[in-house]
């Protein structure tokens, strides 16, 4: 074999080096890697979110605490982790203004705290004669006290104590027919005033012997048929009936020494609150009027009144109501009228303008 001179070897070409197979190259390697890794991330996720999903998270509490405080705490935490899980309330509305599929049945009327209440009936001289007619009646509910029921002209109310106050003045009797100037030319039940002793009477009889009354009649003074109240017993009814046909006339409260006459309203309201009762009803033609010095009559101012009833109520345990009933015997005056309405009002009671029996126009 010849040998190998040294410029054939330098002008052979180098050999060519053997390629790597795909999968072992470092770049197969790295994307490997890459790919694996992310399913495995993929794979924990869905993992995770599955078990948690179905997982359900309850409070457990622990034995309970022996101290009061510790034990606020742990269930303040117990509300306030069933409140995060507990559904939100959804308020109920109304969600369209159209007429309804179910009607649903009318309303009972229900009487309000101004309702009319019919003129009674009563029998005047002895006669079948109809009481006149109503004018009108205002004021707060009747019958909201406690006690026994009691009814005086139409308005009714509850009560345990009661007083009746009947205005006497000369106007109540020469209006109506009962008297000429200042002489009664009609007595007894032949008055037109009858009408009134009759209504008060029939109140008397209707107590239980459980209430207590007073009445009171004015006109230049006032005057108490007892200094208090007295229980309603069968003999003190019978006493009062007594007392109202004979003693409540005209001319039977005349002004007393050093004191001016005229209708003294003030002096009534005075003498009926002085007995303290529950209820009062005060029955008059409206003149309230005072004497004057030189002779004459001057008008009550109704600020006065108000005062004398506001100074009664102090003096009582609970107010008094005082009901109103105008007794119209003659003109209707609207400052008469308006200065009986305030006086109900403003001590919780009702107001009822009636006519006169033997009114005349």
């Amino acid at each position: 074999m010849p040998k190998l001179v040294e410029a054939d070897v330098a002008a052979r070409p180098p050999l060519p080096r053997p390629r790597r197979k795909w999968w072992k190259r470092r770049e197969f390697l790295l994307i490997s890697v890459g790919i694996h890794l992310l399913f495995g991330a993929g794979a924990g996720f869905l993992v995770v979110s599955h078990y948690t999903a179905a997982r359900k998270l309850t409070f457990q509490a622990g034995p309970k605490s022996p101290n009061r405080s510790e034990r606020a705490i742990q269930h303040k935490v117990q509300l306030q982790e069933k409140m995060k899980t507990a559904p939100p309330t959804i308020p109920k509305r109304v969600l369209t203004a159209g007429l309804a599929k179910i009607a649903l049945p009318p309303l009972p009327d229900i009487a309000g705290p101004k309702s009319v209440t019919p003129a009674p009936v009563m029998a005047a001289a002895g006669q079948n004669v109809k009481f006149g007619a109503e004018l009108a009646m205002i004021g707060s509910t009747a019958g909201t006290g406690a006690g026994a029921a009691i009814n005086f002209f139409g308005i009714r109310d509850k009560s345990s104590s009661v007083v009746i106050m009947i205005d006497v003045s000369d106007s109540m009797f020469t209006r109506t027919g009962d008297a000429d100037g200042r002489k009664l030319v009609k007595k007894g039940k032949e008055q037109n005033f009858q009408t009134i002793r009759d209504e008060a009477i029939r109140l008397v009889e209707s107590l239980g012997d459980n209430i207590q009354f007073g009445i009171v009649r004015w006109a230049g003074s006032a005057r108490s048929w007892k200094p208090e109240l007295i229980p309603a017993t069968e003999e003190n009814k019978r006493a009062a009936i007594e007392h109202i046909e004979n003693e409540v006339n005209m001319k039977t409260a005349r002004p007393t020494k050093g004191e001016a006459g005229g209708t003294r309203h003030d002096l009534a309201l005075r003498s009926a609150f002085d007995l303290k009762p529950e209820v009062i009803y005060m029955l008059t033609d409206g003149n309230a009027t005072i004497a004057e010095h030189k002779g004459g009559m001057k008008p009550i101012p109704p600020e006065k009144l108000f005062d004398v009833a506001a100074a009664g109520q102090k003096g009582l345990r609970r107010s008094a109501r005082v009901h109103v009933i105008y007794y119209v015997t003659g003109e209707d005056r609207d400052e008469e009228r308006q200065m009986l309405m305030s006086l109900a009002s403003r001590n919780g009671g009702q107001f009822r303008g009636v006519s006169a029996t033997g009114r005349k126009e």
